[in-house]
């Protein structure tokens, strides 16, 4: 539910709006008296602000160089520095007759030039934290359905901008997962962890390029921690098959196509395996497979430690997926599914650990699961998502941008010649 505006100053006080005119006319005075650079420092903020969005911490910069200044030429010639302006009006104000004093007010702002710029080390303190309560009153006063979303200050963007570039240049690879992109509210990297992953993982949007790139940055990540990777594709797409070529390329990772019944070998050497199956059956008859090795490897007390990605889930029976999504984490060969019909999702969503939301065309299946990560949000863009995780631990994203890691070179066998690798690269 949205949140309620409250008024400091009751809405129904008689004559609020005078009230309110009068606290403004009264605070504007006393800035005039004793604080004038602090008032221009504050409206200037609010302003700036205002008009970039940034979340109210972006005051804190201002604060501390402030703060830098005061400490650089000493507290107390920061303070007189600070006090002189004042002493200055206040003295002029009290000498002669008050009447024919405030008949010329710009005369008690005469020299301004040599005593207002020693105010500033105090002002730029004082003034960002005036911005800040504005800032927080204007919030207070307003809807939250009606306030614009905050962009990030500087410090996020700078750091967003940052992680960003580390995760395109293909550090996928964090230290209890992958990297799928950056949180712009904060410039964090947004990661899903190894641990999240055991219960299973359903990726879904309705632009298919989005969908697949977010699950090949899992599968380069497992490529690069030597996970074995068993990928059933019943699309037979040769885009996904050429990335993941790529992907074993990049890694070092021996791809294989196997039949079914061969599944264990790529466990026990942590190799890949594509399995391209050309019709539903197929794809049943793989996950059963796959639902075998499960068994086999429980039976024997040993952990797959890999990771088995169905990009397309939504051609396959849920009675077939069930059981692998159930069983995965136990065995240790979890669920990495994508699909872009939201009906698949929606039946999907309550059986695995991690929903990932991107952009959605129907409004009703966007709204649903997107409430899984949080409070609603406007309408995905291109390359946003959201991320909900339900076990080991809730954990929500309510917005994530996703940036595609490039894959490095491929890696060359000891064997091959010593002449350095062509400088080829593939984006995820």
């Amino acid at each position: 539910m949205p949140r309620r505006a409250r008024h400091l100053i009751p809405l129904d006080l008689p004559h609020r709006r005078e009230v309110v005119a009068a606290c403004a006319v009264l605070l504007v005075v006393a800035h005039l008296l004793v604080a004038q650079l602090t008032l221009g420092l504050a409206l200037a903020f609010t302003v700036i602000g205002r008009a970039s969005r940034w979340r109210l911490w972006w005051l804190t910069w201002p604060a501390a160089a402030g703060l830098a200044w005061a400490l650089v030429v000493g507290p107390a010639q920061a303070a007189d520095g600070f006090a002189a302006g004042s002493a200055h009006v206040l003295d002029y104000l009290g000498q002669g007759q008050p009447a024919q004093r405030l008949g010329h007010p710009l005369a008690a702002f005469a020299g301004a030039a040599s005593w207002l710029p020693r105010q500033l080390p105090i002002a730029l303190i004082s003034g960002a934290a005036e911005a800040a309560v504005i800032g927080w009153l204007g919030w207070l006063h307003t809807d939250e359905a009606a306030v614009p979303p905050r962009r990030p200050g500087p410090v996020a963007a700078l750091r967003a901008g940052l992680t960003a570039s580390l995760i395109r240049s293909g550090a996928v690879v964090t230290r209890e997962g992958c990297a799928l992109g950056v949180d712009p509210a904060t410039g964090a990297a947004v990661d899903l962890r190894w641990r999240e992953i055991a219960g299973g993982v359903l990726v879904v949007g309705t632009v298919a390029p989005e969908v697949t790139v977010t699950a090949l940055q899992v599968v380069h990540a497992a490529l690069r921690r030597r996970k074995p990777l068993i990928v059933i594709d019943p699309s037979a797409d040769a885009a996904i098959a050429g990335a993941l070529s790529a992907a074993c390329a990049a890694t070092g990772t021996r791809l294989r196509s196997p039949a079914a019944d061969g599944l264990g070998q790529v466990v026990r050497e942590r190799s890949a395996a594509l399995l391209r199956v050309g019709s539903p059956e197929a794809a049943v008859r793989a996950c059963a497979a796959i639902g075998a090795l499960g068994e086999n490897l429980r039976r024997i007390g040993v952990d797959g430690d890999g990771l088995v990605w169905i990009p397309g889930c939504d051609s396959l029976p849920p009675a077939a997926l069930v059981p692998l999504i159930s069983a995965g984490g136990a065995v240790g060969l979890p669920l990495l599914m994508t699909t872009t019909s939201a009906a698949v999702a929606r039946e999907l969503a309550g059986l695995v650990g991690v929903v990932l939301i991107h952009r959605l065309a129907d409004p009703t299946a966007a709204a649903e699961l997107a409430a899984l990560a949080g409070p609603r949000r406007p309408p995905l863009r291109a390359g946003e998502f959201v991320l909900a995780v339900s076990a080991p631990r809730r954990r929500q994203v309510e917005l994530g941008r996703l940036v595609p890691a490039r894959l490095p070179r491929p890696a060359v066998r000891q064997e091959q010649s010593d002449r350095p690798p062509a400088r080829a690269e593939a984006s995820l």
